[in-house]
């Protein structure tokens, strides 16, 4: 017989002063509630109930357990409440995994703004360049991603939240040494500096203008997976990059990089929001995603949004 059925019909029949009482109560017969009763009598091996024709009461052994079990369903009701409470509110712990060098210059602020309104959200930034295999950050155990560039087709949940613009740039000492590139074609004969792990072709540079895309096969002695030290490698001379906007903006105005081929760019890479879909998105999840959607919307760090679209199965922009 089910455990709690007959838990329930006996703290009714307690607090009732009667069988008939307690029936009435939960929409069964008599005979049903006294069942239940007796079954947890016997499982118990100890009597809940002195029974005599004109009264009901307690024993002893049925006093203590009729307080642990009240004890016991109040910290169920508690902890269901609880939980639902996690779906409707934004509460509870957050753990978001975005690059390293868009997390540190661009994505950090607006973590530590959300974390400064969501006080009750306990998040954790984690700044690491997961290859997003099918589940390969859910694995890590982490709820939410941030992505630069397009996903492969999975299952996971992927908002657009902004694209983000690219530039080829140089250091005027680079420049003063090797030539500026008068066309995309030239830029073979260059220095390049090689993004690495950034995409499926990282030697191959794609430009387009109004008319057409050229793709560019480039070489260099220098290259990395990382934004920043590939600026930090522009700066220095050692050769041309091909790097985000948000990472060198302060450069190009101060003049310490200078935009090259100005009437060819690389195109705009997408901002993407990844979680793994559930039939019901939990709320901190929802209210996180939303921020960022509204922070990048209203940004002016180079980016330009695309809102909102979410999507199951696959990416698509908004």
């Amino acid at each position: 017989m089910d455990r709690f059925k007959t838990i329930d019909s006996f703290i009714r029949v307690a607090g009732a002063g009667s069988f008939s009482a307690a029936a009435k109560q939960l929409g069964m017969s008599r005979a049903l509630v006294s069942l239940h009763v007796t079954d947890l009598e016997k499982r118990l091996g100890v009597r809940l109930l002195n029974r005599t024709t004109r009264s009901l009461t307690l024993t002893e052994a049925g006093a203590n357990y009729l307080e642990f079990c009240r004890r016991m369903l109040a910290e169920i009701a508690e902890q269901e409440s609880s939980i639902a409470r996690l779906q409707q509110e934004p509460r509870g712990s957050l753990k978001v995994a975005a690059p390293k060098s868009f997390g540190t210059l661009h994505l950090s602020d607006a973590v530590v703004s959300f974390s400064a309104r969501y006080s009750d959200i306990q998040l954790s930034l984690i700044l690491e360049d997961y290859s997003f295999r099918a589940y390969d950050f859910v694995d890590q155990g982490l709820d939410v991603a941030v992505r630069l560039g397009d996903l492969p087709d999975s299952s996971l949940v992927a908002r657009k939240i902004a694209a983000l613009q690219w530039v080829v740039c140089a250091a005027p000492k680079y420049l003063a040494r090797r030539g500026e590139p008068k066309s995309p074609a030239d830029l073979g004969k260059h220095d390049c500096l090689a993004h690495v792990n950034l995409d499926p072709n990282d030697h191959a540079w794609r430009l387009h203008n109004s008319d057409h895309v050229i793709s560019v096969k480039i070489a260099g002695a220098f290259s990395s997976n990382s934004a920043l030290v590939l600026r930090k490698a522009a700066l220095a001379g050692l050769g041309i990059g091909y790097l985000p906007r948000y990472c060198i903006d302060e450069d190009l105005k101060s003049g310490a990089l200078r935009q090259l081929l100005p009437r060819y760019s690389p195109p705009e890479r997408p901002l993407y929001v990844v979680y793994p879909p559930a039939s019901r998105i939990p709320e901190r999840v929802r209210t996180f995603v939303d921020f960022l959607a509204e922070w990048f919307g209203n940004s002016s760090a180079q980016t330009h949004p695309r809102r909102r679209s979410v999507t199951a199965g696959h990416v698509s922009a908004a």
